[in-house]
């Protein structure tokens, strides 16, 4: 098996792998658009028993959380909307299409500051990563760019 190689990996402090990230900024993608997309990376190596697997666009984010390692077709537990991460951290980008690497920055930032910083869960979609145990299990992690899984 290749080793698959992620947008965002977020390990714990003893260096356990947390949650694999990846940013694919399509306009619109849909729930079933984004399980197929979790499918073909299973198929290139993607860690399956990863306890989180995010999947994130401009508009909408999909968290898997601890999905059975032998089904490829999973749902989503949870979707979200991802606009107000864009307007918080991209205010002059927010209405136009972000290129795929600023996106990746951009979200970059936002679990960086989700693991390091006090936050408030007040609105989405802090509070359904909140509600996913997700913010919890990334305190005083680190988020790193395209490492392999």
């Amino acid at each position: 098996m290749t080793s698959f190689l992620a947008d965002l990996i977020i390990k714990n402090l003893e260096d356990h792998l947390i949650a694999v990230v990846e940013v694919k900024n399509l306009k619109d993608l849909s729930r079933e658009e984004a399980i197929e997309m979790r499918r073909t990376l299973l198929e290139y190596g993607f860690p399956a028993d990863v306890p989180y697997f995010l999947l994130l666009s401009q508009e909408v984010g999909f968290l898997w959380k601890e999905t059975a390692v032998g089904d490829p077709n999973a749902s989503p537990t949870y979707e979200f909307p991802m606009d107000k991460v864009v307007t918080r951290y991209s205010e002059e980008h927010a209405e136009r299409r972000l290129y795929g690497a600023e996106l990746e920055l951009l979200v970059l930032q936002w679990l960086t500051n989700l693991a390091t910083k006090p936050q408030k869960y007040a609105e989405e979609p802090e509070k359904t990563l909140a509600r996913a145990g997700f913010n919890e299990s990334i305190k005083g992690a680190s988020v790193f760019f395209g490492e392999a899984a």
